[in-house]
């Protein structure tokens, strides 16, 4: 003891960093902004909305968070269990459901035919999406540095049907949780391939619904069993606590003050000082450009320079809402999500009572519960002809409602699982909308800007390291192997973090198989020598020798 630390900011990141320095016996003070931890990922409940619960927005965690899940199994849920064990539901059904048609869900028995059917290709989108995701998979620096400054949408529109590049491009929002106006090529080919590809598998036991299983590459993705705040934070809050780690709400950092060789203090907007050892500089990226701003020294030091251009492209709006039903609504799949493929604001919904638990209290009056996030905020809707980021809040209620009843394939769902009753026949007690967001016709707000990976953002993402000894960066805005903007990011920057003061915090890395990493080594030589990319070099090089080879063997004859 005796070492000391303060953390700026209780979101992911810094509840992790605050996680290993307390494990290795340092004195941590942590300072957030709100009044409650879990940043992007905190749920609440309002007496106004009679005790319902609302997220922040969709979130679910894939096979490859390792980091995420490893810190959850030291977290107890309870005085025998851990986060792990008790807080993650089972796999969910991925589906893309179309206005007109059948939704079709991600089944991993047949991963090719799934590709064609769920996003609506031919044979030829099918032949052309395949080569476009090769291609990011097989590069290296060409990927980082000229796919991720090409927008996804764009690169597969060029060569997919219209139909076809349209439905895939709506499941960037759900999926990887930027809108398809902003999502590189380089993002989404990562996105996928560690869907794909992650290893380790991570190993569930058996419980009420059903044996033991194992969440691995292929896997759906999981949900928490109840209100993230309630389910996660709260009790990591409880376990830091206990731990010695001491928390002080509502208390925002203003600005640091540096000597030129180290941070000799930090400064709190409510004027309090703060010294310690060593700072953890965790907050979004868009306040974090305020404080440097107060701190100029810093502000032109190298990786904290990065700031401004990082988020040059302004934060990213994605509304997160609930409905409530009065009567329960059945789905003919245990746990399924699904994309509204040809909604205009790129909705996604699930019904939460599917995993969550049910001790879980809904709300009054309340029998289900759809919890569900509008993606894009640059697209008018069918009702008003306004975005998202236009939008009153009554409109954009409208165009929630209206989107999701035009839906065919979820009414048809519905239809299906509830004796013929159709989506419209069952009465909603009322619709809310995450609490933070403030709706005007000169622009929508949020309390807190949230950042995203985007066409013009990864040359900016700085490291967890900076030239300040006692000055180390975390979020899912810094540089991390995840390489999205997700949880699993969060927590390995946080790691990333304490592990620059502690070398011996585990970082558990991303999984990427021995032939890829061969193809992108050779990719990468070709990229220096500025000559195109290793498929399309061999679909020239592979026609002119076997005809050379034809020619050759005429010529003996």
């Amino acid at each position: 003891m005796g070492r000391t630390v303060a953390v700026y900011g209780a979101g992911i990141a810094g509840l992790t960093a605050a996680h290993e320095f307390s494990r290795r016996g340092w004195a941590v003070s942590l300072y957030e902004a709100n009044s409650e931890a879990g940043g992007f990922f905190r749920s609440t409940r309002s007496s106004g909305d009679h005790a319902m619960p609302s997220e922040y927005s969709w979130h679910g965690m894939g096979p490859w968070y390792h980091n995420v899940f490893d810190v959850m199994r030291q977290i107890p849920f309870d005085a025998h269990w851990s986060v792990y064990d008790c807080a993650l539901s089972r796999p969910i059904d991925f589906g893309v459901a179309p206005d007109d048609g059948t939704a079709e869900f991600d089944d991993p028995s047949d991963f090719l035919i799934d590709v064609r059917r769920m996003f609506r290709m031919t044979r030829l989108d099918w032949f052309w999406w395949t080569r476009l995701m090769l291609k990011e998979w097989t590069a290296n620096r060409r990927s980082t540095e000229r796919y991720a400054t090409r927008n996804a949408a764009a690169q597969w529109g060029k060569r997919l049907s219209a139909e076809a590049s349209s439905t895939w491009s709506a499941c960037f929002g759900p999926w990887i949780g930027s809108d398809w106006t902003r999502v590189s090529l380089h993002q989404a080919g990562q996105f996928f391939l560690k869907q794909l590809t992650s290893q380790p598998s991570h190993p569930h036991s058996a419980d009420s619904e059903g044996p033991a299983w194992d969440h691995g590459a292929r896997s759906g993705w999981l949900l928490l069993r109840g209100p993230s705040s309630e389910f996660w934070f709260d009790r990591w809050v409880q376990h830091l606590t206990t731990a010695g780690v001491t928390f002080h709400w509502a208390q925002a950092l203003h600005h640091f003050d540096y000597d030129g060789t180290a941070i000799t203090a930090a400064h709190l907007e409510s004027g309090e000082r703060v010294e310690a050892e060593v700072h953890v500089f965790a907050t979004n990226p868009f306040a974090a450009v305020e404080i440097l701003e107060r701190s100029p020294a810093l502000a032109r030091l190298d990786q904290l320079c990065l700031f401004g251009p990082l988020t040059a492209d302004g934060p990213h709006v994605q509304v997160s809402f609930r409905i409530a039903f009065s009567e329960r609504i059945a789905w003919p799949r245990a746990r399924c999500a699904l994309v509204v493929a040809d909604s205009e604001f790129d909705l996604t919904i699930f019904a939460e009572e599917q995993a969550w638990s049910s001790a879980v209290v809904l709300g009054d009056g309340v029998a289900s519960l759809w919890t569900g996030t509008a993606c894009v905020s640059s697209v008018p809707g069918r009702v008003h002809g306004l975005p998202v980021a236009f939008c009153t809040k009554q409109q954009f209620v409208d165009e929630v409602q209206a989107q999701l009843l035009r839906c065919g394939s979820i009414d048809a769902l519905i239809r299906q699982a509830n004796h013929g009753r159709n989506l419209a026949s069952f009465p909603i007690v009322r619709i809310e909308v995450w609490h933070e967001w403030t709706f005007s016709p000169d622009g929508i707000r949020g309390r807190d800007p949230k950042w995203v990976n985007s066409t013009h953002t990864q040359p900016f993402q700085p490291t967890q390291a900076t030239p300040v000894p006692n000055l180390v960066l975390a979020g899912a805005h810094t540089r991390t192997a995840a390489d999205v903007w997700s949880i699993e990011a969060a927590v390995e920057s946080g790691r990333r973090a304490a592990q620059l003061i502690e070398p011996d915090v585990t970082v558990i890395a991303q999984h990427k198989p021995a032939w890829l990493r061969r193809l992108g080594r050779i990719d990468d030589q070709l990229y220096r020598l500025r000559l195109p990319h290793l498929l399309d070099v061999l679909t020239v090089a592979l026609p002119i020798g076997l005809i050379a080879l034809i020619a050759r063997r005429r010529t003996r004859h």
